[in-house]
């Protein structure tokens, strides 16, 4: 009778474990959201970008991270056949701009970067790589 229990144990620990490792790229495919961060290093100030990429109308932000250092962030965001949709995390170290569903028709490529910007009107600095993606499927 022991040796029954341990192997019907046994058993449901394997299936679930299968079942689990089956499952699991289905749900991490639910979303791809999308980064992209400035060039400065985690321990300066930099900033990044956000978008959910889990439909067509996904939110979009920016956001100043890292020790101040007088920038904003400014995040872009543009598509295949489409804008361009610039946010500004403005209000110091540690916030995010407000963030925009940005309506991106599924299968177009999806391009992002981030800079850091002395005030509104001063020039693009430090501008991180340019990230890409395809937007997915609602």
């Amino acid at each position: 009778m022991k040796k029954s229990r341990w192997f019907g144990g046994a058993l449901l620990a394997m299936v679930l474990t299968v079942a689990g490792l089956v499952a699991a790229p289905g749900a991490a495919m639910a979303a791809d959201e999308m980064q992209a961060y400035s060039a400065d290093g985690y321990y300066q100030g930099y900033g990044s970008a956000y978008w959910a990429n889990a439909g067509q109308y996904s939110p979009f932000r920016a956001c100043d991270n890292g020790s101040g250092d007088g920038h904003r962030a400014v995040g872009y965001i543009w598509w295949q056949g489409g804008g361009l949709i610039e946010r500004h995390a403005a209000g110091g170290s540690g916030t995010c701009s407000v963030s925009v569903n940005v309506f991106i028709p599924e299968g177009r490529w999806v391009s992002m970067q981030v800079c850091e910007r002395n005030g509104a009107g001063g020039q693009d600095v430090r501008c991180g790589t340019i990230v890409q993606d395809i937007a997915l499927k609602n």
